[in-house]
């Protein structure tokens, strides 16, 4: 168990059941827990006390919890801190206003501790992440400054060599920025910095009168080649990205600018290669988190399909692109029959075995890429058939019907079969803007899988097509 003493989560709600068995949770966890009742009571606190992350419940009494986010989002010292939401309302539009409103995330209720523990965890290593790489970008920010004043010392070393050798080398030295100056036809160095022995592990006199090529700087040795060419039509280079290979032989990749100067007749190059590794490696995690949210928000932790979130957005997605096409779009919503009697007599667990199990038959029986299976709620799926008119929707249906069947995954308790079967209900729909919105398409799935119960269960009812009325 990872240590978090440092991370403090407050809870945000008016139910005391949910605030003490998610607090318990939590705690067990490792992370510090504070608890508030309500939205003003959330806002008193963050006056004093700024949380790593805020679990919020939506429906409150007084300030609800969509107003407390919009305060939170308001205020400077608070507008970073992640809020996720805990709430039983499924409609996509009140998710919608929730992440319009700053929020990072929803958690369904009830909880699924699992699940929330998983959330939290991105959030607070993505949040932990994004401040590491703003602090790279403001320390990027200062030394792109600094590079302007920097690239100054083209002037001030073509004066130098004339009138002050000595005020020359005293900035040169001294600058926090790696600083080279190398002869341009042999590429010999004739001076550097400490900023530059420190970013390549060698010491002044092991680089001095030698080329990179001697220290086998260059992890690719055509790039110094390339940087003299451009150079040379171009008299300079600002901020290329190359690799460099330091004594150690680690690699460090560095944004390089470079200027040609001129001295007595002589061609030199002055060169700033700044190390910025540690800023890339920062990005690529947080890229890595960025992507590890991704999936936790689309994908169902325990059959590891698309979940109810990934479904409504894909539905939505194609109900757009097939109106424009004027292509079928057809909806079958799956019913796992007296499921309730197979957790009462097998248990939870083998209940979420078989869960899975019907999750990857679904998978098995669609016929397109572009079909998308999903957990659409408890014992639930939804299957998404892009252009797909009824007739092939129906076939669909009794695809998976007797997929299942041949299943024969024992329920002993079922009023239809000594098996596992599905109810399914289908709809189906050219979507056009004059016509019903996609949440009828789901509306008339919903009605035909009533009727496919009415008749007995382990079957499948088609609504009518026209209007989905």
């Amino acid at each position: 168990m990872e240590n978090r003493q440092q991370e403090l989560i407050l809870i945000v709600d008016d139910n005391p059941t949910n605030i003490k068995v998610l607090s318990d949770f939590l705690k067990d966890f490792g992370f510090k827990v504070l608890i508030a009742k309500d939205g003003e009571s959330c806002l008193h606190k963050l006056e004093k006390i700024k949380p790593d992350l805020i679990l919020l419940d939506v429906m409150m009494p007084g300030v609800d919890g969509f107003e407390t986010c919009r305060r939170i989002k308001a205020l400077d010292a608070t507008k970073d801190i992640p809020v996720i939401f805990m709430t039983a309302l499924t409609d996509p539009v009140d998710k919608l206003k929730g992440f319009t409103l700053g929020a990072v995330d929803y958690i369904t209720k009830p909880l699924q501790h699992e699940e929330a523990i998983a959330r939290v965890n991105v959030h607070l290593k993505l949040r932990s992440l994004t401040k590491q790489l703003e602090q790279q970008n403001h320390l990027l920010e200062e030394k792109n400054q600094l590079l302007q004043e920097e690239i100054r010392y083209r002037k001030l070393a073509e004066s130098a060599f004339r009138l002050s050798e000595e005020k020359f080398s005293k900035a040169f030295r001294c600058s926090p920025h790696p600083l080279t100056i190398s002869t341009l036809a042999e590429g010999r160095y004739i001076e550097v910095n400490e900023s530059f022995c420190r970013l390549t592990g060698y010491s002044f006199d092991e680089i001095m009168g030698k080329t990179a090529d001697d220290l086998d700087f260059w992890v690719n040795p055509d790039d110094r080649q390339r940087v003299v060419q451009q150079l040379q039509s171009e008299g300079t280079i600002r901020n290329q990205e190359f690799n460099y290979r330091t004594k150690l032989g680690t690699i460090r990749t560095i944004l390089l600018s470079a200027e040609i100067l001129e001295y007595d007749g002589q061609d030199y190059l002055l060169t700033i290669p700044n190390d910025i590794t540690d800023r890339k490696q920062a990005k690529a995690v947080v890229q890595r988190a960025t992507e590890e949210l991704e999936r936790i928000t689309t994908i169902d932790d325990l059959t590891q399909i698309a979940n109810r979130r990934r479904f409504e957005e894909y539905l939505g997605q194609q109900w757009g692109k097939l109106g424009r096409e004027q292509a079928p779009l057809s909806f079958i919503l799956c019913d796992v029959d007296y499921f309730k009697h197979y957790n009462d007599t097998y248990g939870y667990e083998a209940g979420n075995d078989c869960l899975k199990v019907i999750a990857q038959a679904l998978l098995q029986t669609t016929r397109s890429p572009a079909d998308l299976v999903a957990r659409y709620g408890g014992e639930e799926f939804a299957v998404v058939l892009p252009y797909t008119n009824s007739s092939e929707a129906s076939q669909v249906a009794e695809t998976i019907c007797s997929f299942i069947q041949q299943l024969q995954i024992p329920h002993s308790q079922s009023n239809v079969s000594e098996f596992i079967t599905l109810s399914l209900g289908v709809s189906s729909i050219v979507p056009s803007s004059e016509s019903c919105p996609a949440e009828a398409l789901m509306s008339a799935a919903i009605r035909a899988l009533s009727q496919a119960k009415q008749r007995g269960r382990d079957t499948y009812s088609l609504h009518p097509e026209p209007q989905l009325a």
